[in-house]
């Protein structure tokens, strides 16, 4: 990465030096979708989009070049080849930014349709033609006294925690983060095993703020990640703000002073602080899930959950089990398969798998070259993998009161995603009836969280070398597990595939609010949060990626980090600005909020009641997702509004106190 990272807006391209044949050759590689768009910047004409007629729509979230027909698709590049070479020769003159009608035909030509106007605003922003419209800005001059009134402690140093601290920093506001990790990137930074990788393509699995980054491949390993989160650490200016291996004990928010007393633990033993305001970054995905089976100490083997894998782990001529088959699954197995003398799976539910033509794509050099150098190709690129499309309520993902067509499904549309993915995973799984029977749900789509893999998984039962159980695990003894029909299976390395207590918010941390109790037994078995991020009783209390933020549809967790940071530091303004000590949210609100929500989750398809998941609580009711679509969440994050707080002044007292804070 270059030392520059800001988005200064259209021009921040490379200067254009390459041939004729340099750019006929690579315009020949790049997606046309992206392509075209650019030719709009260069030209200033929607005119190739017209040509292009209406088919440009992706059929899927890495589809950059739609459904145009090939011939179609050579005149296009053809036109765009003499376009970029024009450009060129004039000497790369400013691009030209899309005025509104421009960008609306653009913007339909992508979706095949006319997309309400409301989100116009949302992906000029995502597109940061204009730089960085999530930056933060003071409304009107601030007293520098006040602003460092209002110290902040972060917990945790993931994607959340980070762009938390990118805005504070840009605020001027004091804070620091903590992190148990010795590293920054959270999940990233703990999740090494072998293949892990995301499955939510890079150029849009990143911030928005951040557009000179090179993505070896569409869909990033964990290494990769893992050296994203701290160049940008580093190059955000946030490492000095960053105390590693420190832990939260506990919190306790001081109603008389309005601040929260921090109790913190670090290898140089505990400590106090105390701030004006607690943000949690610690996210869902950090704490291993490790299932109750008889016996588990007897083992005399090595038995590791996939986020605690360390480097000197070897499968090599091992007799290796995994326990769980969902996304964690889906990538190990391929590559223990490999290495192990023999695999066995224990599959305690199958579940649905897009197998993606995509998944193991590297980004050719045409495609580098144009995000590096033609004008709105990288931005176009990453708009186009959010999917805007498919924002809203997907049909496919709405259980449908009328149908009547099986269990299979809950919809017409949902029975219609069945078909194609039962497609994907039997070409996939091989022409094997007992294999596909034991490996393909009968439980509908998307009721579980939907997996994306190349296939490997499955072709990996196709191996000798490989065992599926279905029959469960019983019980360990010393050499491995037996299972529910007695049969031993042997094993040297027991390896838990069996994900996280993601419904278990802010644990182990004990948060202690206004009233003395304490958050999870205000929540008790439903933990709710006003946009996941406030709650009544807990004032200047923030959360991110907290209850009902999952993302089940579009979008990903980078967009809604990003819009949860804007809406908390336009709180902390509002404070600052308007002389306010505490903030807490009105009962009246979380009430309605929750009610709202939880009605417009019993729609989904996660509601039902077919299959357990992460998603819910032990009464079967959806806690993890979110139910709007990105506009929606977009709108409503982007300030708080004050009718929906309880706020507090108690400035008189605060300035007679030392301020403590964290440094």
């Amino acid at each position: 990465m270059s030392a520059t990272f800001a988005v200064p807006g259209l021009s921040d391209v490379a200067p254009l030096t390459a041939s004729d044949d340099e750019i006929d050759a690579a315009v020949g590689d790049l997606g046309l979708l992206p392509l075209l768009m650019s030719v709009v910047h260069l030209t200033g004409s929607t005119e190739i989009l017209r040509a292009a007629g209406p088919t440009l729509r992706p059929q899927y979230s890495t589809d950059l070049s739609g459904s145009v027909p090939a011939d179609l698709q050579v005149e296009l590049r053809a036109k765009a080849a003499q376009a970029i070479k024009a450009w060129r020769d004039a000497g790369c003159p400013a691009p030209h930014l899309p005025d509104t009608f421009q960008l609306r035909e653009m913007i339909a030509a992508l979706t095949g349709k006319a997309l309400d106007p409301r989100y116009e605003p949302l992906i000029s922003e995502e597109l940061g033609f204009g730089g960085d419209a999530r930056a933060f800005h003071w409304d009107r001059p601030v007293k520098e006294t006040a602003v460092n009134a209002k110290s902040v402690l972060i917990v945790g140093a993931g994607l959340s925690g980070l762009v938390m601290g990118y805005r504070l920093k840009e605020a001027g506001i004091p804070f620091t983060i903590v992190e148990k990790n010795s590293g920054p990137g959270g999940t990233w930074f703990e999740n090494r095993f072998p293949g892990a990788r995301v499955d939510v393509p890079s150029h849009c699995y990143s911030f928005s703020f951040v557009r000179d980054q090179t993505w070896p491949e569409l869909f990033s390993p964990w290494p990769v990640l893992r050296s994203y989160f701290a160049d940008l650490a580093d190059r955000l200016g946030l490492t000095p703000h960053i105390r590693y291996e420190t832990e939260v004990l506990r919190a306790v928010y001081d109603d008389g002073s309005a601040h929260w007393n921090v109790a913190l633990r670090s290898a140089g033993g505990e400590e106090q602080v105390r701030v004006a305001a607690l943000v949690s970054a610690v996210g869902q995905l950090n704490r291993p899930l490790i299932p109750d089976i008889e016996g588990q100490d007897s083992f005399k083997g090595v038995r590791v959950h996939t986020s605690k894998w360390t480097e000197d782990l070897s499968a090599k001529g091992k007799r290796v089990i995994v326990i769980g088959s969902a996304a964690t699954a889906l990538q190990i197995v391929p590559e223990l398969a490999e290495q192990a003398a023999h695999l066995t799976v224990f599959q305690r539910s199958p579940t649905w798998v897009l197998v993606h033509p995509e998944y193991r794509r590297k980004v050719s050099d045409a495609e580098q070259w144009a995000m590096n150098t033609l004008p709105g190709f990288a931005r176009w690129t990453r708009a186009i993998m959010y999917n805007w499309a498919l924002d809203g309520s997907p049909d496919h993902m709405v259980i449908d009161p009328a149908w009547t067509g099986g269990p299979q499904a809950v919809s017409a549309a949902n029975d219609a995603a069945r078909a194609r993915l039962t497609q994907g995973m039997k070409a996939a799984i091989g022409d094997d009836p007992e294999l596909q029977a034991k490996l393909i749900p009968t439980y509908p789509p998307y009721v579980k969280r939907p997996n994306l893999g190349d296939g490997g998984y499955f072709r990996a039962f196709q191996r000798q070398n490989v065992t599926l159980c279905t029959d469960g695990a019983v019980r360990f003894d010393e050499t491995g597990i037996i299972d529910g029909k007695g049969v031993h299976h042997d094993a040297d390395i027991v390896v838990y595939a069996t994900g996280f207590k993601a419904l278990e918010y802010l644990a182990p941390m004990e948060i202690v609010g206004r009233t003395g109790e304490r958050i999870d037994r205000f929540w008790d078995d439903t933990p709710r949060a006003h946009l996941g991020i406030t709650v009544p009783e807990f004032p200047n209390l923030f959360l991110m990626y907290g209850p009902g933020t999952n993302l089940g549809f579009n979008g990903n967790l980078f967009f809604n980090s990003e819009c949860q940071a804007r809406y908390i530091a336009n709180a902390l303004k509002w404070m600052v600005q308007d002389d306010i000590d505490a903030i807490e949210l009105k009962p009246t609100v979380f009430a309605d909020y929750c009610t709202r929500m939880d009605a417009a989750l019993s729609r989904f398809t996660w509601s039902h009641d077919s299959a357990g998941s992460w998603y819910k609580n032990a009464a079967g009711k959806v806690i993890a997702n979110s139910p709007w679509p990105l506009i929606d969440y977009w709108e409503w994050t982007r300030t708080p509004d004050p009718h929906e707080f309880i706020t507090t002044r108690v400035s008189a007292l605060i300035d007679s106190l030392a301020t403590g804070g964290v440094a």
